[in-house]
């Protein structure tokens, strides 16, 4: 008996719902082994097509028939999305610079320069409009994912109606993957408990090469190949995630060519560079320091990107140079022990951004020399805020002080000097010269009412597609006009819906009409733009921006309560049609012009999810979230764990705790880490000592690590061979945040030790290390004294490890 239906009717279930803008595209013969379709791309993932074989009873009496493989539509590029982190509009020698970043002048000589982009002004939420097409507030990203509240607009879920690039690609037959910073896994899913949907791989991402989290050690990244954590530094002290990345990229592209020559790829490319810790290698360290960039100093600098920006066209004739901030000092008022300090910041800094340049430039040479390159877009994204004012007036010699709360003097600074830059260091330049990076235009990082927090140098090109080598292009546009763009150059439709959700439209508008030569001095498709952050906003359009005056500074310390998020903002108006950098605020003599664009804002906030507006910081890094600890003051393990962010891990900070480990000693006695959180740059651990030359081994440490500033030990005996109670008990001195407090340490019942420490760690361990037990991952939190090199495993046994948490009484501003 006959079951089958005919080939052309079981393709005929990939066109459905197919326009003449998509027709369907078949090579080969439909049932046969190496046929291909194109698909409508509605739906995704697609329907199975229908069986067109025919079936008998008999095998010789039927006819097999085999589902075409799903394909691009022909012509389909790849595509290479480049992103840095916290870089600057002036930063790059492509945008006026003085730091060389010749990959991006190579691409920008190839194809387009775009100076009048936008991102969100914050990490994560910029990263989350770029994936999706949406504003970061429709996407749930209207914050960074650690301040997360339980609103729509700011919970840090991408919803399931609002799909990502990645989705859309890989179902309409690209190979997709994601290389570096993973700033959208909501932090308190981000443990091995998962769920795993909203990582890199349950977000349409075949393979994911990175870390979680807003900013990582390059040293020793808390890196992931997929959800799994990877240690690929350990006994290698010359490797770099920079260059690491590179190579795992270079290497994904080549096994796609060799394994699959006709695959379409989109690789997002997104380096920790240049967000802090800034980690060049010694030798670019080098390489900068002697080419004097920064001798003159930031108001210096300033003066000559912006002349740079004139003379490359990147700034019309008629731009002014925005005024110096009253906040952040002139150059010339500071003494030559400052001046050496902060020169020897930016020599890092710029020396990060050139080492990371590099590296971009191996991935495009990788690409022409695999003969990709003329089916290639490239779209490379210079920073996804402004450049970083986080490292407060003088800059850190670790950027978990400024989390939380405490400023470093200059001239303590100097003990990092000799090293700044190395694993040694978490470090971040002082504000200023962040605001000279943002030249020409005003404010930082974190501040998305003006330019300085949001716009972007972007670069394009595609050999064949964008003939305009080398042009220049004025019209508006913001990070959601990514996907639209990728989509339409690849003949893709956005979906009507993924797995059977219905998809709400993307937002962002294809920039593609920019590319023909043609349209050099077409007016913007996007016409409209709201910003917010923070509480501070503006609106954007047709040419005009309303925005708010920040009432916080970017790199101050302040723990006061803010202005009224409605009445306390002061408002500014600027046409910048006629003065693109924000110079001349027409508020006053525009009256009527603010009021209609503050109208539009509050009209775009309800649209987009940005409603409630909110203000606060402090209170938000301490706000609850759904976690695997909420409402836990008993925690009991047994045994090796290892990787166990913050969100999945017995907080131990602005409160009273105990920790009790009973374990087992074999003979001989045992070394190693028994628990852990944190590292280097901040935490504890609890642990027996290697001690020196066999000498010392064995004996009980608790160990508080204040920020790298100060160490406090607590030290028992050494273990001999059997079971051992270890206890150590802490009584806060609280309910103020970083209230200190007296720990007691004892073994087997008897006091071995008591000791103070006047400060805790009030906020933040450091975002790259991890919760361990029986080891220590990363990095040690000792330094000197009872120093040791992970991973440091306990040779003992833990038979039993527990946590008793006190309640915490913290009032948060």
């Amino acid at each position: 008996m006959t079951i089958g239906r005919s080939m052309l009717v079981g393709a005929a279930f990939f066109a459905i719902g197919c326009t003449s803008a998509w027709p369907q595209q078949v090579t080969g013969t439909l049932g046969e082994a190496g046929a291909t379709t194109t698909i409508t791309g509605k739906q995704l993932p697609p329907p199975d097509a229908s069986f067109g074989g025919v079936i008998n009873q008999r095998a010789d009496q039927s006819r097999q028939w085999w589902p075409p493989r799903v394909v691009p539509p022909k012509g389909a590029p790849n595509v290479l999305l480049i992103m840095t982190d916290d870089q600057g509009f002036g930063a790059p020698s492509t945008f006026g610079g003085v730091i060389p970043t010749p990959a991006m002048d190579r691409i920008a000589k190839e194809g387009l320069r775009f100076t009048n982009f936008h991102s969100t002004s914050l990490c994560s939420p910029t990263r989350a409009a770029l994936v999706t097409g949406r504003n970061h507030h429709s996407v749930g990203f209207g914050v960074v994912g650690e301040i997360a509240t339980g609103f729509p607009g700011y919970d840090s879920i991408i919803p399931v109606e609002k799909g990502t690039i990645g989705t859309i690609l890989k179902e309409n037959g690209y190979a997709t993957s994601w290389f570096g910073k993973n700033h959208n896994t909501p932090s308190y899913q981000s443990s091995q408990a998962g769920p795993f949907n909203q990582w890199p791989t349950g977000m349409g991402f075949d393979y994911f090469y990175g870390f979680v989290g807003g900013d990582a050690s390059q040293w020793q990244p808390n890196l992931f190949r997929n959800t799994t954590p990877i240690y690929p530094f350990e006994g290698k002290p010359a490797w770099n995630l920079e260059t690491a990345m590179a190579d795992e990229a270079i290497g994904y592209i080549k096994q796609l060519k060799e394994l699959a020559p006709g695959k379409p790829w989109f690789v997002y490319y997104v380096p920790g560079a240049t967000h802090a810790p800034h980690h060049p290698t010694t030798e670019w360290i080098k390489k900068i320091s002697d080419m004097h960039l920064f001798d003159d100093g930031w108001n210096k600098v300033r003066e000559t990107i912006f002349a740079n920006q004139k003379r490359l066209g990147i700034m019309p004739e008629n731009a002014k140079l925005t005024a110096w901030p009253e906040g952040l000092p002139q150059w010339d008022s500071l003494n030559l022990e400052e001046k050496k300090l902060f020169t020897r910041q930016a020599d890092v800094y710029g020396a990060y951004l050139a080492y990371a340049d590099h590296e971009i430039g191996r991935v495009i040479q990788a690409v022409e020399d695999l003969g990709e390159r003329d089916n290639t877009l490239i779209i490379y994204i210079g920073g996804d805020n402004g450049a970083s004012a986080e490292g407060m007036v003088n800059g850190t010699p670790n950027e978990f002080t400024t989390f939380n709360g405490i400023p470093v003097p200059v001239k303590d600074q100097f003990l990092w000097y000799p090293f700044w830059g190395s694993e040694r260091t978490f470090p971040h330049y002082a504000a200023a010269w962040a605001w000279a990076m943002d030249t020409p235009f005003k404010w930082v990082k974190q501040v998305p009412s003006h330019f300085g927090g949001t716009a972007q140098g972007v670069v394009m090109s595609w050999p064949g597609r964008i003939t305009d080598q080398g042009g220049i292009r004025r019209q508006f546009h913001h990070v959601i006009d990514i996907v639209p763009t990728i989509l339409e150059a690849a003949g893709i439709p956005a979906p009507d819906t993924i797995n059977g959700i219905q998809q709400s439209p993307i937002e962002g508008v294809s920039m593609v009409y920019t590319w023909n030569k043609a349209n050099e001095t077409a007016p913007t498709r996007h016409e409209t733009q709201y910003f917010e952050m923070l509480g501070n906003r503006a609106i954007y359009h047709d040419g005009w921006v309303a925005a708010t005056t920040p009432a916080t500074l970017p790199w101050g310390l302040s723990t006061a309560t803010p202005p009224d998020v409605i009445t306390g903002y002061h408002w500014e108006l600027y046409n910048v049609g006629e003065d693109p950098t924000q110079a001349t605020d027409l508020a006053t003599q525009l009256p009527d012009k603010l009021k209609e664009l503050q109208d539009l804002f509050y009209s775009e906030a309800k649209k987009y999810n940005v409603l409630p507006l909110d203000n606060s910081t402090l209170a938000r890094w301490n706000t609850p979230r759904p976690n695997l600890t909420a409402g836990r003051t008993e925690f009991t393990y047994s045994g090796e764990l290892s990787g166990v962010p913050a969100s999945a891990a017995p907080s131990i900070m602005n409160k009273s705790y105990t920790i009790t480990a009973d374990v087992d000693i074999p003979e001989g006695g045992a070394e190693g880490m028994i628990v852990t959180e944190g590292g280097r740059f901040g935490g504890y651990g609890l642990f027996l000592s290697k001690g020196d030359f066999g000498v010392g081994r064995g004996k009980v440490v608790f160990l508080y690590n204040l920020l790298d500033l100060k160490r406090t030990t607590w030290e028992g005996p050494e273990l001999e061979s059997g079971r051992h109670k270890i206890v150590f008990d802490f009584k806060s001195d609280g309910p103020e945040l970083g209230k200190g407090g007296t720990g007691v340490l004892s073994v087997d019942g008897t006091e071995v030790a008591k000791n103070s420490i006047e400060h805790g760690i009030p906020v933040t361990f450091p975002e790259d290390e991890t919760f361990d037990i029986g080891l220590d991952t990363r990095t040690g939190v000792a330094l000197i004294e009872y120093r040791y090199d992970p991973p440091f495993r306990f040779t003992g046994k833990i038979d039993k490890l527990t946590f008793e948490l006190k309640p915490g009484t913290i009032a948060v501003p």
